[in-house]
């Protein structure tokens, strides 16, 4: 499910929401006090250049990629206006998105949007088919659930490396602290080279865009939202010296891949990452084990394989899933 900002998502039902009425907003001062939105790894790429992305753990335990909604502690949202040239998709979607139901895709919406209160027109016609506006959401929500789907497996090379480190964000005064996932060091050559081309360059990009946040890991004060542009100057040649530093730092991230790797994790070590797989996706063990095929049990089994490898388990785990170890590797690539 992609949610946002803690809103509550309701599962759009034809039988219950016969009578919803929709109305476009027209501007996007909802969204003025937002302090991110989820993105897939193409606009994550593109967005890093203006705005910085970060990282989080969802309420399934996967990793997503943050965009925040800011850019040097000025919000990107300026009266009720967007102020970049690309905006994120699930903002263009707002407030309709999808949520898992029993395996399957559904179509969902976020019902206390304004988009849902007074006048506005139905989304279902007199026969309970959906209007032609409700087509083209569905058309839309689509397309951008494959890009999540797919930017959901590249998340699973995450898992086998101890990258990305937990910050505390304060992106202006107005917007709450918040705790996001961050990689905090150049990758190494070794763990670039294990890494697919296009999540490398997504934590490249990633690392850039950490430039655009006021403060990491403290508090702005009000003088800092409002401070002269010498002293922001100055403030970033300070942290662009401390990232240097960082990068010349010992490369702890690496050591930490390294040291997993050869502490075999053995049979309880895979009984404990297969539950909290199941629990995590919402599967079940035999699913895993069948030749079942779609797209969570992707996702399951490629986590599975990206933990286990992490754990120095593969061999254990391929045993467990009745593949050979081959197999599993070529899950990660």
């Amino acid at each position: 499910m992609m949610s946002m900002n803690n809103q509550t998502v309701d599962l759009f039902s034809p039988d219950h929401d016969y009578d919803l009425r929709f109305h476009e907003e027209p501007d996007l001062s909802f969204a003025s006090q937002w302090a991110s939105v989820p993105v897939h790894i193409k606009e994550a790429v593109e967005l890093s250049q203006s705005l910085p992305v970060v990282f989080r753990r969802n309420l399934t335990g996967t990793i997503e990629i943050i965009a925040l909604l800011t850019c040097d502690g000025e919000h990107l949202i300026r009266n009720g206006q967007w102020t970049l040239k690309q905006q994120p998709e699930l903002l263009r979607h707002y407030p309709f998105t999808w949520i898992l139901k029993q395996r399957d895709i559904k179509l969902a919406y976020y019902s206390q949007a304004p988009h849902f209160q007074g006048k506005g027109q139905k989304l279902l016609t007199s026969k309970g088919k959906p209007t032609r506006k409700l087509n083209d959401v569905i058309k839309g929500l689509d397309k951008a659930q494959s890009f999540f789907s797919a930017t959901g497996q590249r998340m699973m090379e995450l898992v086998r490396f101890n990258l990305l480190t937990p910050i505390t964000v304060a992106q202006n005064v107005t917007l709450p602290q918040e705790t996001y996932l961050v990689l905090q060091e150049p990758l190494s050559d070794d763990v670039r080279s294990q890494l697919s081309p296009e999540v490398a360059h997504l934590l490249d990009c990633h690392l850039k865009s950490l430039a655009l946040l006021p403060a990491i890991n403290g508090v702005l004060s009000d003088a800092g939202a409002t401070e002269k542009p010498a002293n922001k100057t100055r403030k970033k040649a300070a942290s662009e010296k401390s990232s240097a530093k960082k990068a010349a730092a010992p490369k702890q991230a690496e050591t930490k891949a390294k040291k997993a790797a050869t502490q075999p994790a053995g049979a309880e070590g895979i009984d404990k990452i297969i539950d909290n797989t199941c629990e995590q996706l919402g599967v079940s063990r035999e699913d895993l084990q069948s030749r079942k095929r779609n797209d969570l049990l992707t996702q399951a089994r490629n986590q599975l394989a990206a933990e286990a490898k992490a754990a120095g388990s593969l061999k254990e785990m391929a045993t467990w899933l009745e593949r050979s170890p081959a197999t599993l590797s070529s899950w990660l690539k």
